[in-house]
This record gives C-alpha cells, sequence and structure tokens, in this order.
C-alpha cells in the first residue's frame, strides 16, 4: 500500500508527519472536554476492534504482499496501518525530548552553575542527532562516518558502561541490606544468593570438586535456577500478563480514567 520513499520525497513524507501530528495534537488539546474523551474513544475502539477481528475472524490462504501466507481480509491492512508501535515510540520519543528542552531551557536562561550541564546536553543532543542523520545518507562522508563513531561509539558508550558501573555499588548496598539475616526469610534469601553466587565462579566450583556429582556446587546452582527460581517468575509473568490485559481492557472499552478521559 506504500512504497518506500528516498530522497527528497522522504524528508517530504517525514515533514508532513510531523505537521500533521502536531496539528492532531493542537486540535485534540483545543477540543471541549467531552468531545475529545468520544474523539479517543471511538479512535481507540476501532483501533483495539481491527486488532481482535483480524485475530478471530477465520484465516485462508492469500496472497500478502506477493507472497503466499494465511489471513483473512483485514490481514494484508496489519503491516501499513496497524503497526502502531513506532507512531507510538516516536511520540513518546518526541514528548521525552520536548519536556527535556523546556526543563534545560529554563535554566540555561536563569544561568547557574549548573547551567553549564544544561549547555552540554544541548550541544550534545544536536551533535548526535545531526551526525546519525547524516551517517544515515547514502554515501556519507568520511567525517561523518567518523564523527558518529566517535560520539555513539567512544562517548556514549564509554559514558553508558561508567552509568551502569556506577548503579552496580547502589545494587550492591541494596544487597546487603536485604541480605541481613533478620528473619528466616532474609536468611534463605542469604544462603541461595551465597549458593548462586559461588556457582558463578572458579573458587566455588572447587569447594565441592570432590563431593559427589549432585552436590557439586554449580549443580545445585543451577537446579535453584531452573527448577526453584523459574516457576517464580513464571507465576509473576502471568500476574504481569493478566495486569496488561486488564488495563488493556479499561482502556479499550473507555474505563479508564484520566484527564483526557473524563466527562
Amino acid at each position: 500500500m506504500f512504497t518506500p520513499q528516498t530522497g527528497g520525497a522522504w524528508y517530504g513524507y517525514i515533514a508532513g508527519a510531523i505537521v500533521a501530528s502536531i496539528v492532531l495534537i493542537v486540535i485534540l488539546t483545543q477540543l471541549p472536554q467531552r468531545a475529545r474523551k468520544w474523539v479517543l474513544f471511538t479512535v481507540t475502539f476501532l483501533g483495539g476492534l481491527f486488532y481482535a477481528l483480524e485475530f478471530f475472524l477465520p484465516t485462508h490462504e492469500m496472497m500478502i504482499e506477493g507472497n503466499k501466507a494465511e489471513g483473512n481480509f483485514l490481514t494484508p491492512f496489519v503491516v501499513p496501518m496497524a503497526n502502531i508501535l513506532p507512531a507510538l515510540s516516536s511520540f513518546a520519543v518526541g514528548l521525552g525530548v520536548i519536556n527535556l528542552f523546556q526543563l534545560h531551557t529554563k535554566r540555561v536562561l536563569k544561568w547557574n552553575l549548573d547551567s553549564i550541564n544544561s549547555v552540554v546536553f544541548f550541544v550534545a543532543m544536536i551533535l548526535m542527532t545531526v551526525a546519525h542523520i547524516m551517517a544515515k545518507r547514502p554515501h556519507p562522508s568520511e567525517f561523518v562516518t567518523s564523527l558518529q563513531k566517535i560520539l555513539f561509539d567512544g562517548a556514549l558508550q564509554s559514558l553508558d558502561a561508567t552509568m551502569f558501573s556506577i548503579i552496580a555499588f547502589y545494587i550492591t548496598s541494596a544487597a546487603y541490606r536485604a541480605f541481613r539475616v533478620r528473619s528466616l526469610e532474609a536468611t534463605l534469601l542469604l544462603a541461595t544468593a551465597i549458593i548462586v553466587m559461588l556457582g558463578q565462579i572458579t573458587i566455588g566450583q572447587l569447594l565441592t570438586s570432590s563431593l559427589p556429582d549432585y552436590l557439586h556446587i554449580e549443580v545445585v546452582r543451577n537446579w535453584i535456577l531452573t527448577k526453584v527460581n523459574a516457576p517464580a517468575t513464571r507465576a509473576i509473568a502471568v500476574g504481569l500478563g493478566i495486569g496488561s490485559l486488564a488495563v488493556g481492557l479499561r482502556i479499550w472499552l473507555g474505563l479508564e480514567r484520566g484527564s483526557y478521559f473524563e466527562n
């Protein structure tokens, strides 16, 4: 239905999508609250109904984008029209960028000792955005390619590694507080954590190498992870799935409450 675009047409489609999104957001914000509620409810219900019908309607062999596949009359529209995740991700990123720009602009205008961090934010974001867009063009220059590698592979990955290494100290501190022996549950947690950690390293495996195979610490660790921990993880996943289904049904049927849904 939609053919890939390149060159000037690609930029035109991007600009048109941005303008159309801004216009839709402005129109929604200007609508009366009651009318806005019904617009959002109608669009949300029709979108959810599309997926429900496409999933439950009987399927048959048909041609989809030149290939044989199983589907019904709604299936050909799934990819071009119903794949809403990229649009939602784009809006989420856009709102995040707008929020960051508002926050750091206020800090720059007030100008104090912390404002230099906001200036660095603006410079880094603009540089990385321009470098990434230029690097994705056909036949980018060597300078642009090198700049992208320096910014992403050099600076960004190093900063990410630094952040995760700092977080590791907080995790260690939280684990120490959680593993303090104050109750039976904490004692079991501490013993299990020690067994799992010792089973991950060579020294722990050497300590039990003389014992029967079924008492080797790596065997016990594997039993804990696959037989004890796995059912608990699956139970949590089932609970999350049921909760997600409940929230999805509330949104689809217009039962959710919030600034955009109230009468």
